[in-house]
């Protein structure tokens, strides 16, 4: 339930509790009222709660009664003539919010202790790889496993500071944590957390590499595979909400840029392959090497493999080809790519 004067409820609710109020012909009857619990969390705040806490729980009150006993209550002299009432908390549907005897204790421990502490687990996800936007439960002190989105990350020398917002009680709230570690916030999505955790690179290249067999598969004709389904779509367009993602490496970062060029050519989005090939080429120049005797490194032949996919130009892919068997130990996962688009219908070079 919901009031406006915290200490006001609190002195009124403990004296109803008491049968303080009942008026007079009620106790020459002997009216016996029956007894009910309530909380009002905001008296109970210690003074270093977050401010964050404070406003997600000011003006609650918890009862626990018959539905009698709740009407008895509202209803009262002392609630109906009184300027701030005492009104039933409803969602945004107008229903009743009534919540469980277990949602009951995890809501009042977690208002008692007011400190959010940290649930020292095993390291799950580390925070690094957490962006916003990301669905995530939350394995924090009083509330584990609570469904919610972030909406801002920040780095605080060696702290890090999130906010998430959920459903609380029928309504969207958003809560700051402090000093966070890895394994207090999971990804929700099981999916997610396979791509973006452990090697990301690696996790890409695998389903970049499943998704040009389907869409390469020599078994299916080039025009009735000009399409992607609406699975394989699904599959690119999560690949695809990652591209800004910050790669420290310079080789990784030229090799997810490879990826996420390769995933535009195949969603046909020809204004961000016009700038993964702009980005692609620029660091080709600077190695100096060239589109047709390249030999200088692993980097430069997987971003040509890369603009071959977007582009078609047959040369690029032969450059490719020919990197590899020169140099035989260079990784397994050219080879695949390699395997994967040579079935590709190429397109005349220009000159």
């Amino acid at each position: 339930m919901m009031h406006h004067n915290p200490q006001l409820i609190e002195t009124m609710l403990e004296k109803e509790s008491k049968g303080e109020l009942l008026k007079r012909e009620q106790i020459a009857a002997g009216y016996q009222l029956e007894p009910f619990e309530y909380y009002v969390p905001y008296l109970y705040m210690r003074p270093d709660a977050s401010n964050g806490l404070r406003s997600v729980f000011h003006y609650f009150v918890f009862i626990s009664a018959s539905e009698k006993r709740i009407r008895e209550i509202v209803s009262s002299d002392w609630n109906t003539l009184t300027q701030y009432r005492l009104y039933h908390y409803r969602n945004r549907a107008g229903d009743k919010i009534l919540i469980s005897d277990k949602e009951y204790q995890q809501l009042r421990d977690l208002i008692y202790n007011s400190q959010l502490k940290v649930f020292f687990g095993v390291p799950i996800t580390p925070l690094r790889e957490m962006q916003v936007g990301n669905k995530v439960l939350l394995k924090i002190k009083n509330w584990e496993n609570h469904p919610g989105i972030i909406e801002r990350i920040k780095l605080k020398k060696d702290r890090v500071s999130i906010r998430v917002s959920f459903n609380f009680l029928g309504q969207t709230k958003s809560v700051s944590f402090d000093d966070l570690h890895d394994g207090d916030v999971i990804f929700a999505d099981k999916v997610t957390e396979q791509l973006i955790t452990g090697d990301l690179i690696r996790n890409f290249e695998n389903e970049v590499s499943i998704l040009l067999g389907h869409r390469f598969k020599k078994t299916v004709s080039n025009a009735q595979c000009s399409m992607l389904n609406d699975k394989d779509t699904s599959r690119l367009r999560r690949l695809y909400s990652y591209a800004d993602i910050q790669i420290e490496d310079e080789d990784d970062r030229k090799r997810f840029t490879s990826l996420m060029l390769i995933c535009a050519a195949l969603l046909s989005d020809k204004e961000a392959c016009e700038h993964y090939q702009t980005q692609l080429q620029n660091w080709l120049h600077e190695t100096d090497s060239s589109l047709l005797t390249f030999h200088s490194s692993f980097s430069d032949a997987y971003m040509m493999l890369a603009l071959f996919v977007s582009t078609r130009d047959p040369r690029l892919r032969d450059a490719v080809k020919a990197y590899r068997k020169n140099h035989p130990d260079c990784p397994q996962i050219l080879g695949t790519f390699i395997n994967r688009v040579r079935d590709i219908r190429t397109v005349k070079p220009t000159a």
